[in-house]
Parts: structure tokens; sequence; C-alpha cells
């Protein structure tokens, strides 16, 4: 799954993270079909998981500062999908990538990849579409 068009929200500090999200994945998704050590894995998936989390970040803290209306619907699902991520990290306990771990691993993370392809699709639309309302396509001033 690539980055495209199609993904852009029009609130461009979103539309950046949602493109970073995508690269990053596809960064370890690479990784992993390389078969490299586990050590670099780990650290990968540890900055993809440091990422995820500070683009949920951005979206509560504009959802909180505007009182967003489905604010715990949307929260809920950051939630489980940063918690269904970590269980990447599961897969790496036997400590040696064989063709066949890298081949679960990839299929985990595509799966994962379509549930927050969703997320983007149906909620972050909706809190976009909240904050053009509201601002007309520019996100409030830091304060």
């Amino acid at each position: 799954m690539q980055w495209g068009e199609g993904f852009k929200t029009g609130i461009e500090e979103i539309d950046i993270h949602h493109e970073g999200l995508f690269e990053r994945i596809h960064e370890l998704v690479d990784t992993f079909e390389q078969g490299r050590e586990t050590a670099p894995l780990r650290k990968q998936i540890i900055f993809f998981e440091g990422f995820l989390v500070s683009h949920f970040a951005l979206e509560e803290v504009l959802m909180k500062k505007l009182a967003y209306p489905d604010y715990s619907s949307h929260y809920n699902e950051h939630i489980q999908l940063a918690n269904n991520f970590s269980r990447v990290m599961n897969l790496l306990e036997d400590g040696e990538i064989t063709p066949h771990l890298a081949s679960v691993a990839v299929n985990y993370i595509n799966n994962w990849m379509k549930s927050y392809i969703s997320h983007l699709n149906l909620s972050d639309r909706h809190l976009t579409d909240f904050l053009k309302n509201r601002w007309q396509g520019k996100l409030p001033a830091e304060g």
C-alpha cells in the first residue's frame, strides 16, 4: 500500500504525519523481507512506534483543544491500533529471522496497515472535516 493523493485530508500537518507513517511502515516491511538480524528490526519497530505515538498525540491534542465530539471513540481507536502494532515485537522473541517468520511478520504488518488505512479513511476524515470546518484548513496556533 503506497501513499497517494487519495489519502490526503487537507490538513497539511496531519498529511505529513500520515505520509511519514506509510514511508516508515514500508521501510519496516523491507527490513523484514531482507531477513536482517533482530537488533535492527527491534530498533526500527521502536522508532515506528514512537512516530505512531507522536502522530496520535498530535490528533489527540487537537481533538481536546477543539472539543471534538467524537474524541473518546477516536482515542480508543488510537489505543487499539497502537496495541495491535506493538504485537509485532513479539514475533522477534525467538531471535532469528527465518523466511517463515519474515513472511508472518509482513502479513501481520500489512493487515495492521489495512486497519490503519480504514481508520485514516473514516475516523481521521471525520476529524479533519471538523477541523477544516472550524479553521478553514489551518491548525490553531499553539497556546
